[in-house]
């Protein structure tokens, strides 16, 4: 940006950094150079007041949600050093022959997604179909070396067993609503040998539940429980 010094010139730069807002809503975006009107009193070295131009300034910078990034350097340089924007930075060097300093941004760096590491649930080995699964995937042949294989095979494995499920407390929660549903209908309805039926598959069902959900939270805590206690998480 390079912002004429007359009203009409402050103006015109209000209304296209505003459009530009409009255009870049979801998207990162920077600002930076000489907009020749400076935001707070602060920023200037002899003079303190603060004009209309700096007050349409600031209301423009707030409109469209722009913010000053943390900076380091030569003070005068047209920023007010708030920090923001995490990591991002500015820095502002010696101004050599010109008459503004020149001006770098350090934009904060981004870790590459690695992925979480998998992690075996024994409650998985509950599940009515774990061997049949195991035993499939064990049984397909790889053209790799031994080493190799075990791998291919672990990381079929690995998708498989995830579709098991992870949270069994969210089934469980799922459950237990089906059950007070099901016994208000009982409460209001009366009871019948379906519903008397549907009642006690659904205590099974979330007793069960309620008991990997147990053993999936003593997992994933890595502190010693008890032994023997209620059946809570």
């Amino acid at each position: 940006v390079y912002g004429l010094c007359d009203r009409e010139g402050h103006t015109t730069l209000w209304e296209d950094l505003t459009f530009c807002a409009s255009q870049f809503k979801h998207k990162p975006w920077a600002v930076l150079g000489d907009f020749n009107v400076r935001r707070y009193g602060t920023e200037h070295s002899t003079s303190s007041r603060v004009t209309k131009v700096m007050k349409d300034f600031n209301n423009t910078i707030t409109m469209i949600e722009l913010e000053d990034l943390s900076c380091s350097g030569f003070h005068f340089t047209w920023s007010n050093m708030r920090t923001t924007l995490g990591d991002s930075f500015v820095v502002y060097h010696p101004s050599g022959i010109s008459d503004h300093s020149p001006i770098s941004i350090q934009m904060r760096s981004k870790l590459p997604f690695i992925g979480r590491p998998f992690k075996f649930l024994n409650l998985w080995t509950e599940n009515e179909n774990f061997l049949k699964v195991v035993r499939q995937e064990w049984a397909k042949n790889y053209q790799a070396s031994p080493l190799m294989a075990i791998h291919l095979k672990l990381k079929s494995l690995k998708g498989l067993l995830k579709a098991f499920g992870t949270r069994p407390d969210s089934k469980a929660k799922e459950l237990r609503l089906q059950l007070h549903n099901l016994q208000r209908e009982i409460l209001n309805e009366g009871d019948t040998p379906s519903r008397a039926e549907k009642e006690r598959l659904l205590r099974l069902e979330v007793g069960r539940m309620a008991r990997w959900g147990e053993d999936y939270f003593k997992q994933k805590s890595r502190i010693q429980w008890l032994k023997d206690g209620d059946s809570n998480t």
